[in-house]
């Protein structure tokens, strides 16, 4: 799950529960005070509710008495529906001051508008993810040995794998799913030692891309995913350049 601190009703257009945060907060790390005016606001709140059960207490008789006499159609009192109407604007006043929080927004922090620059970035390296995938497979069947073999088909299944989180991301992001396909990849004719070499090349490039496309966001989650998949870009160029120096 990407954040547990969602409730089922919440959605992104929606306004940060704060308050349920900050109960969070206070399990996890009592010492912190991520929001302050929340706290502050409880602690006027039960001197306020104390008074208002012991001014209920003693004229709890008096009000029985009224509300008998004043039932509404239906059953309900009048009573309830002054309740009722007090009840909703109190909602509405507080989804208002937390929205008046430090660092309050509609906006997910991570994924979000931020990240929305590089949608058309994350798009391509899902298919190029894809197409990579592709290619690795068809190369696995030219290895001259089950051990390169064996090697280029788990760096096929890295590959579809990156490109699957890339179309998570992308779905993060946007809300809408990403449909890239299956990549049709055909191997130019060449040895396998020049298929290698390409494919070193080309996964250097990408670990150079994911790169430079990590330092281009402001949006932490998006960048973590980047520079994770720049990492293993040239991890897969090592793999590739230890298998051009075992062949004879």
């Amino acid at each position: 799950m990407a954040n547990a601190t969602y409730s089922q009703n919440d959605s992104l257009g929606g306004a940060p529960d704060y308050a349920r945060y900050d109960r969070i907060w206070q399990r996890v790390a009592p010492a912190l005070d991520p929001y302050p005016q929340v706290r502050a606001a409880n602690q006027k709140a039960v001197p306020a509710m104390a008074m208002t059960m012991q001014q209920s207490a003693a004229v709890g008789e008096t009000e029985q008495t009224v509300q008998n006499r004043n039932t509404a159609p239906g059953g309900q009192t009048e009573g309830q529906t002054a309740a009722s109407v007090t009840q909703t604007g109190g909602t509405d006043a507080s989804v208002e001051a937390q929205l008046q929080l430090p660092g309050a927004s509609a906006d997910p922090c991570c994924m979000g508008s931020e990240a929305r620059d590089l949608t058309m970035v994350v798009e391509g390296f899902a298919q190029e993810e894809a197409a990579d995938a592709a290619s690795y497979t068809q190369l696995a069947r030219l290895a001259p040995g089950r051990n390169q073999a064996m090697a280029l088909r788990q760096m096929g299944r890295d590959a579809q794998r990156r490109a699957q989180e890339l179309a998570a991301a992308y779905y993060l992001i946007t809300g809408v799913p990403l449909q890239y396909g299956a990549a049709s990849v055909v191997l130019p004719r060449l040895p396998y030692r020049e298929l290698l070499r390409r494919s070193y090349h080309a996964a250097a490039c990408n670990g150079l891309n994911y790169a430079r496309a990590a330092d281009a966001t402001m949006d932490i989650c998006l960048q973590r995913l980047l520079q994770r998949f720049s990492n293993e870009s040239y991890a897969a160029a090592d793999r590739l350049l230890l298998l051009l120096s075992q062949l004879s």
